[in-house]
């Protein structure tokens, strides 16, 4: 009897000396389900709860940061490649652009050309009509084979001069620097016609429109036609007045003026031309016509 309680003493003595957990799992912090826990274990249970809550949380923060990581990485390379696409866009729209500037251009041209081909077919109207009336008279009358073959004759230089016109007149393909040294060749061979049609293409099309004036001014002066010649000469003037030609172009107005009858405004421009560049040539002929008025 005294062997068991002594025994007994032994382990609870075991126990006070040990606070471990015991066998059946009491006071075990690590187990799924903890029981029998003094106030401060509860606290440490309590803290390690919220700290696992907290890591699962954290954790869960982390994936959800990834996933957003490859959700941008896959919309920058989205956007990097609408960027490529708008890039090409914008290279397509300027080939429109200069597409429709070229079918405008062109466009300008056929206008020209169709004016010209308008005018011509006037013409050939007007001459066909006359035909018509003379082979009503060749019906009426008797022609003898001789007038026949002259008729026949002048009917075919008619055609062949309105073909080679129809060819000098078609400036379609050529530059306009092309066109204004032809025009300016022509023009030193009082090749007048074919230069005045080159030299009202360039102004049309704004080259070297002030030059082109006067070059039209001179053509309408030297063709007797004071009026047009003054207007061209007016234009030239009002788009650039420092060209070299500018004496000749006022000494050339005033004396248009005093063909016209018109004194008051030749005496003007003969006086300006006199003023502006008295050691020229024009004004010294400017003087002399001065003296006469």
């Amino acid at each position: 009897m005294k062997k068991t309680s002594l025994i007994l003493l032994t382990v609870l003595g075991a126990f006070a000396a040990n606070p471990e957990p015991s066998a059946f799992g009491a006071g075990n912090l690590d187990s799924p389900n903890p029981y029998g826990l003094s106030s401060e274990e509860k606290h440490i249970l309590k803290n390690k709860q919220a700290i696992e809550a907290l890591q699962k949380r954290l954790l869960k923060q982390q994936q959800i940061v990834q996933e957003n990581r490859e959700r941008i990485d896959g919309l920058q390379s989205i956007i990097e490649g609408l960027g490529s696409k708008i890039q090409r866009y914008d290279k397509a729209l300027e080939t429109v652009d200069e597409l429709n500037e070229s079918v405008e251009r062109l466009n300008e041209k056929i206008d020209a050309v169709a004016k010209a081909d308008q005018e011509n077919f006037d013409r050939i109207r007007k001459v066909l009509q006359e035909l018509g009336s003379l082979i009503d008279s060749i019906n009426e009358k008797y022609v003898d084979k001789a007038r026949f073959e002259k008729l026949e004759s002048a009917f075919l230089q008619f055609k062949n001069a309105y073909e080679s016109y129809t060819k000098k007149s078609d400036l379609s393909g050529k530059s306009n620097a092309k066109i204004y040294a032809e025009a300016k060749k022509l023009f030193r061979k009082k090749a007048y016609g074919d230069a005045k049609i080159r030299f009202e293409h360039l102004v049309k099309h704004k080259y070297k429109p002030a030059t082109s004036s006067y070059y039209l001014g001179e053509i309408a002066y030297d063709e007797g036609r004071y009026k047009d010649a003054i207007a061209y000469y007016k234009k030239s003037a009002s788009l650039y007045d420092k060209s070299s030609f500018m004496p000749t172009l006022l000494l050339h107005t005033a004396i248009s003026f005093e063909r016209l009858g018109n004194k008051k405004e030749a005496k003007k421009f003969y006086e300006s031309l006199i003023d502006l560049y008295p050691k020229s040539k024009a004004a010294a002929i400017a003087k002399k016509h001065l003296k006469k008025l």
